[in-house]
């Protein structure tokens, strides 16, 4: 279909809505942001601050059941960033990272 755009995505998205603390250099302290939908391979989230596309970054987040194969689970990943989108509806932006690697973190 001409004009259309190919989906590029390997894994189902799953609607997520959970905080997420995103950390953009190790130095930086967590910016809070709220997820819209997640995959195995990546996710999508909204936050206030700028965050400039192919940035590496760290994500804080519960992992739902739906892409954890051990159950939900706090985990940090780390990702790269797609695309940057202006959010007219909320203000601020909407983010979509692809997920490189991800670690389980300790329960507490």
């Amino acid at each position: 279909m001409a004009g259309s755009k190919q989906n590029k995505r390997v894994a189902p998205r799953v609607p997520y809505r959970a905080p997420v603390s995103i950390r953009k250099g190790p130095e930086s302290s967590g910016v809070p942001a709220e997820s819209r939908d997640i995959s195995s391979r990546g996710l999508f989230f909204f936050t206030q601050d700028r965050i400039s596309e192919a940035s590496d970054i760290e994500l804080v987040l519960m992992l739902p059941a739906e892409v954890s194969p051990t159950g939900p689970q706090w985990v940090c990943c780390h990702a790269k960033v797609v695309r940057v989108e202006e959010n007219r509806e909320r203000g601020g932006f909407g983010v979509a990272a692809e997920i490189k690697r991800c670690q389980a973190l300790p329960e507490i």
